[in-house]
Order: C-alpha cells, then structure tokens, then sequence
C-alpha cells in the first residue's frame, strides 16, 4: 500500500507545511486531512500574500461578499498560530492597479505599517518571533506616516530579522533592539536624514540592507558589527559616509554625492557604482579586498582615489552609459598600477570601447602588465571590429600568465567577423583557451560553444 502524507513523523510535517510560500496553500492543506488540520497549528513560519487579483476581486461587488478582507486573513492566521510562529511575511503584490502604484489612495484595506492593525495581533507573538517582514501597499502608505518601527522595537525583544518595504516611516518611540542583526528598509521615507537613529537603536546590525530609502541628506552608517550591506541611494544625499570596521561585503550604488567617504579595512568584496562623478572621495585602505567592481562614468577619480588595489585579485569595469560629455578617461597603465596582481579581468563594452580607442597611444616600451592574470573576458561593440584582434593582443603581450579569454560580440555584428577575430587570435596565442559569445542589451550573455 502507498504511503501518504499522514504516514511522515509529524517534525518532517510540520518542516514542509512551513516552507510553503503562501497561506492558501497552507489552507489547502488543512482541508486535505485531519493529520495536517492538527499538524498545521504547529507551523512556524508563514507567509501572507495578497495579489492584485485577489484584490480586484475583494472590491468587486459581484465577489467581495465571497472574499475574506486580506487584514482579516491576516490576524486570522496569526491567531491559529500565535503558540508556535517565529517567522511571518505580509505581502502585498505591487502594483495593484494601472499606473504602476502610484498616486494616493485613501483607503486602508492594505495599509499593513498601520499601528492600530499591527498592535492587533504582534503583541500575541512579539516573544516568539524572530522575523518579520511587511511588504506594504505604496498608495495606501506614503501619505501615512507610521510608527510601527517604536511599536515592533517596543514588542519584540528577540527578533532577529527585520524586514519593511513601501512605507513612511517614523523614528518616534524607537527602543533599542540589541537583538536584531539584520534590517532591510526597501522604498521607504524614513524619518532619519543622517541614520543616527539607526545607528544608535540597532547596534548589532550584521546585514543592512538599505534600497530606494528616501529623507536622507549627510546620512552615515557606523555600525562596529556590520559585516555585508547594501546600498541603494538617491541622488538627494550631498555626502555618503560609511565606517563599519569589520564590513566584508558591500554593494553601494549612488548617483552623484559630492562626497564619499569610505572605511573599512576588512572589507573583501566591493560592488561600487556611481552613476555620474563625485567631487570628493575617500576611501581607506582595504586590507583583504579581493574582489572589486567599479562602474562609473567617471573611472578615472575612482582609481586616483583608490588606496591599494595590491590585493585585488577579481577585477570588473564597467560604465554605465554612453555620453559625449568631455572627461579623462581611465588609461591601461592606470589600471594595471592600482590592480597589479589581479587574476581575473572583466572589461564591460564601453570601457572596452574607449580602452580599444586608446591603447596605441600607449607607451610601447611600457612595461606595466598583469602578470599573474590567469583569465579575461572582454565586451566588444560594433565599431570596434577593426582594431578588436590588435587590442586584445596587446593586452595579453603583458599579461603572460593568461589561460583562459572569453570574448562576447555585440548581436548587432555578423557571425563570420567574430569567428575571423577569434581565428586570429588562436593563430596569434595558441596555448590560450577561447571562448566566443553573444551580447545584447537587456539579455544573459550566451555562448556560440564550450570553447575553442
């Protein structure tokens, strides 16, 4: 006879109907058996979801009678589960409506940081819960200004994970969460222009996660605890400061600060993104960095300012856009002073470009080169064909440890002229392994085989 469900030890139970991604599948498993009706109460993690169906359907007047409110559900839910819940999601699907979300909305039917509807169910599992993430309705929350942040720090003395996406949020009444080690603020105003506050109430923060927040002016993160973040600024801040002493990953994208000061020593993987230029930067120097990706439209000054690349050992540049303005471009002799010992290079397609423009003005007899680059994947563009093969020569005649080239061709180019480049550079450098691809705005990459 075939083992069902009911057979499995109710641990292993409890284990699958908390990894379910949403509460109607959980419902649909209390209605299969009295095994995992009993079983369910004990679930410890559970996610509510709210689609833009299921709302278009709750205001319709031929089906809102036949739909629960989704707030209704939600403490519903909870209150089933309020013994044995550590972890909860609310979410709500964005956009709901045509405009992609934006707009005001005077309804509350999905305002999930409202405090009166959180003070409803949290404090039945503040002591259990370890975390928590809302995910609210944009136009019903940015116009409200929400204090559930001193009403979650207030409750819950033991959560570890904190999660809000699409709020205003106010820092009045905020305790301090000495537990709490991981905080995501996604699309959020928040009432804190330099994140003293967040520096002063969370300072075990291990994992910051800060995406599209908004308020912000000199904001600072120093937080001695921090070890990866990831930063997403507007172009409203003048200054950008981060001093975390044992920071190890970070991914910083910023439009144009006049000012950015960087220090952490430990840090070891470096994701830097800078749309336009910034007037000042400071960056101490990285002990242990290993890999480090610059995308900017100003390379140059990031690699004037940079303090030691010495230890750098995966190298990424990229530029974000074309642009005719006038500026000094990043030269080979600058990349292979600040990176000498890198062993794998990514050129993104317009500084291959320039770098393609520019390499016979450099000096023949230089003798800079990456000796211990072991692979390098270059971007080409169409007007680049012609002097793609002498390019590409002329950086692995001073990088002669490389085994390894990947080079992907801009779709817009005819096959056999990527097949000529590569022919070329097989005759040219025999020993070394050969990778051809495809590029294309908007898409992955793909290659045209497994190597050459």
């Amino acid at each position: 006879m075939a083992a069902s469900m009911d057979d499995l030890p109710t641990p292993i139970l409890v284990d699958i109907l908390s990894r379910l991604s949403d509460s109607t599948d959980l419902a649909c498993c209390r209605l299969a058996s009295k095994t995992l009706t009993s079983v369910s109460r004990d679930v410890r993690s559970i996610t509510l979801f709210c689609s833009s169906d299921r709302y278009l359907r709750s205001i319709s007047p031929e089906f809102q009678a036949l739909i629960t409110p989704f707030k209704t559900l939600i403490v519903n839910n909870i209150h089933l589960l309020s013994k044995t819940l550590n972890s909860l999601s609310l979410i709500v699907e964005r956009p709901l409506r045509d405009g992609d979300g934006d707009g005001y909305d005077d309804s509350d039917d999905l305002y999930l940081t409202s405090v009166d509807f959180v003070a409803q169910w949290l404090p039945k599992i503040d002591q259990g819960l370890r975390s928590l993430s809302i995910s609210d309705n944009w136009s019903q929350s940015c116009w409200r200004r929400s204090g559930v942040l001193g009403l979650i720090s207030s409750c819950c003395n033991n959560l570890l994970n904190l999660e809000l996406k699409n709020a205003w949020l106010s820092m009045e009444g905020l305790k301090p969460m000495p537990m709490l080690t991981s905080l995501t603020l996604e699309f959020i105003r928040l009432d804190d222009e330099d994140l003293s506050r967040v520096n002063k109430f969370f300072p075990s923060l291990q994992m910051l996660n800060l995406i599209g927040v908004g308020g912000l002016k000199e904001p600072k993160i120093h937080l001695l605890n921090l070890k990866t973040c990831q930063w997403t600024v507007s172009n409203a801040p003048l200054s950008l400061t981060i001093d975390a002493p044992i920071l190890v990953k970070l991914q910083l994208k910023c439009v144009q600060p006049k000012y950015l000061f960087l220090k952490a020593p430990s840090l070891s993987i470096f994701d830097l993104s800078v749309e336009n230029t910034i007037d000042e930067i400071e960056m101490h120097r990285f002990l242990n960095l290993k890999s480090f990706r610059m995308e900017s439209f100003d390379l140059r000054s990031i690699v004037r300012a940079f303090p030691d690349g010495r230890q750098v050992e995966q190298l990424v540049v990229e530029e974000p856009k074309w642009s005719d303005e006038f500026r000094e471009m990043v030269d080979f002799a600058s990349l292979m002073c600040c990176f000498p010992n890198v062993k794998t290079v990514v050129l993104g397609p317009l500084v291959s470009f320039e770098l393609a423009q520019s390499f016979e003005l450099e000096n023949p007899d230089c003798m800079f080169g990456w000796r211990r680059l072991k692979k390098l994947r270059l971007y080409f563009l169409l007007s680049e064909m012609n002097i793609a093969s002498s390019f590409i020569s002329f950086i692995l005649n001073r990088s002669i440890a490389v085994s390894d080239v990947e080079v992907l061709i801009h779709s817009d180019v005819v096959d056999h002229i990527g097949n000529c480049i590569i022919s070329k550079c097989m005759r040219d450098f025999p020993k070394i392994r050969w990778k051809l691809g495809i590029w294309k705005e908007g898409q992955e990459d793909s290659w045209t085989g497994n190597g050459i």
